[in-house]
């Protein structure tokens, strides 16, 4: 796990050349925003990949704005819980999360933009592999940064 940490941070560098970069493929420093929330992207999918699922969920504001597109919106995490819990009720249903071309930006000092790419393996018989694309909004609360909005598609 800790070589896949490795490997997301070096993406996160390559990926996100600052305003002032004369090209794309110019290395720099992540800011620390760019840092704290890939650590929540990561912990994230190794809580999934765990099967872990309360501790996935455990990144997202507990609030009633906020907010996951599923098959359609749900709001609040007790609800978030039920629909992820009503979708993913087995580890095999879960399968294994791997995020991938992870692009994160400030959004002001207390929100921030994560999108990429994931990949989701399971067996055929548990709907098999898919992937994709995600974006998340975080905010950034006492308890550290939070999801307050995410979608797949």
């Amino acid at each position: 796990m800790l070589s896949r940490f490795f490997i997301l941070l070096l993406t996160l560098l390559l990926a996100i050349p600052p305003a002032s970069a004369q090209s794309s493929g110019q290395l720099y420093t992540a800011t620390r925003l760019q840092l704290d929330v890939t650590k929540v992207l990561l912990a994230q999918e190794h809580s999934w990949n765990d099967g872990d699922l309360d501790g996935y969920l455990s990144h997202y504001k507990d609030a009633s704005d906020t907010q996951v597109i599923l098959e359609g919106p749900v709001r609040g995490l007790s609800n978030i819980r039920a629909a992820y819990h009503a979708n993913y009720p087995t580890r095999d249903l879960m399968g294994t999360l791997e995020q991938s071309e992870v692009e994160v930006r400030a959004l002001g000092d207390n929100f921030a933009l994560a999108t990429g790419r994931y990949h989701l393996t399971r067996p055929h018989k548990k709907g098999g592999d898919t992937e994709g694309g995600f974006t998340e909004v975080l905010e950034k609360t006492t308890a550290g940064w939070q999801v307050i909005y995410s979608e797949t598609s």
